[in-house]
């Protein structure tokens, strides 16, 4: 078959949220179809785009989508009174493009991932169509709303009505509507009722995670994310700000480690504290990972399966999160990683119990991996994916979209 795959940014290198389960969806359909990314190019990835053609050889159409022309889509967007995701992810390009290899040579399907990537699907009516939301992405602008003040706060709740409106619209148009965990699809449920979801879960790099030994250096504490996600930002500056003094005065040797890419002023300047350190990129997570006693995930804001725990977790490093975050995690998932309310209280009271207990942490860690490694590889994975695929291929050759089951 051939297919066209969407989606926001250049899928390489995997290494942050919307990357990783695109690079992993591709390169797995690659193998047995014919498969064109219609993806964007935002500065500075272009060699990211040659090293994924000539990494996994496909089709990819990826015009430049400089600042400017995204500062314009969003005002646009504004004036229509349109979500401003799509605004930011609007590209008259690469709408132009797909379209010219469409009619060069139809497609048999379209994937999407993301509800801001599905305007240039809309023109394959009659195609068959996946849509992948991944997260139920307006209730995390609702949820922005909730820890924001000001213009953000009114900016986050028209984001946030004005995308479940669209998400709605789409989810009715498309043969197929999935998510990306169990905790997602009931959210699906709740806020866009009567439309079957299928849950396709992330998977982790089981080998690779595991390939690189754990050698704790000390009471080190890491957290990883990319560090201009809103979400991580919030969750870092409550950590340091609220629960890091408990930590340090009990334990005064212990460090945190900020680890991720494109550290926003507000992160970076949390190096200050004592023993906190933000690294910025880093090219092997893993060097990070290895030393470290406990992984944490303070998140309050937290959509979707967070990469972040399920790395921690096939890299044998304990998990420290928030109930939010573990509510996401797969069937079974959920007990093998440490949960904390979060309160300053709760959340440095167990940190420290958890740093004092090594027998308690690292067995917690060893079934951990041995989980990540029994359920949580990429394989598994995508035959959910295949199944998918060929039930909506199969409903839009007779049956009726309500004849695909929902997976929920």
């Amino acid at each position: 078959m051939r297919l066209l795959y969407l989606c926001q940014r250049i899928p390489y290198p995997p290494d942050r949220g919307d990357r990783i389960p695109v690079f992993h969806h591709i390169r797995h359909l690659g193998q047995s179809h014919e498969v064109v990314v219609g993806s964007l190019a935002h500065p500075g990835t272009r060699p990211n785009a040659e090293r994924l053609q000539k990494e996994l050889g496909l089709g990819l159409i990826a015009p430049d989508h400089p600042v400017l022309r995204r500062g314009v889509g969003m005002a646009r967007a504004f004036v229509r009174q349109e979500p401003l995701s799509l605004g930011y992810f609007h590209n008259s390009g690469l709408q132009e493009r797909i379209g010219a290899e469409a009619a060069r040579r139809p497609f048999d399907a379209v994937i999407v991932f993301s509800s801001s990537m599905a305007p240039y699907a809309e023109g394959f009516r009659g195609t068959p169509r996946i849509m992948h939301f991944c997260d139920v992405d307006s209730r995390k602008w609702a949820s922005l709303a909730e820890y924001s003040g000001g213009v953000k706060r009114g900016v986050y709740e028209r984001e946030g009505r004005l995308l479940l409106e669209y998400e709605r619209k789409i989810a009715a148009a498309f043969e197929a509507s999935c998510v990306v965990s169990r905790s997602e699809a009931e959210l699906f449920q709740t806020h866009i009722p009567g439309i079957p979801v299928h849950i396709l879960e992330n998977g982790v790099d089981t080998e690779y995670f595991g390939a690189l030994p754990r050698r704790p250096e000390g009471t080190c504490v890491v957290f990883v994310g990319v560090m201009d996600y809103a979400p991580n930002v919030e969750a870092v500056t409550f950590f340091v700000e609220r629960v890091w003094p408990a930590v340090r005065a009990a334990r005064p040797e212990a460090r945190f480690v900020i680890a991720g890419a494109r550290p926003a002023k507000q992160v970076r300047a949390l190096a200050r504290a004592p023993g906190v350190e933000v690294t910025g990129y880093v090219p092997d997570i893993r060097t990070h990972l290895s030393p470290a006693l406990l992984s944490i995930a303070p998140l309050a804001i937290a959509r979707g399966v967070q990469n972040k725990v399920l790395e921690a977790m096939a890299a044998g490093v304990p998990v420290l999160t928030t109930p939010q975050v573990a509510a996401g995690l797969p069937a079974g998932a959920e007990e093998l990683v440490f949960t904390a309310e979060r309160t300053p209280e709760e959340f440095s009271r167990l940190l420290l119990e958890v740093l004092a207990d090594d027998n308690a942490r690292e067995e917690r860690a060893r079934r951990a991996l041995d989980y990540a490694r029994r359920n949580c590889g990429w394989e598994s994975k995508m035959q959910v994916l295949d199944n998918l695929l060929a039930k909506v291929l199969e409903t839009s050759r007779g049956s009726t979209c309500s004849g695909l089951k929902p997976s929920l």
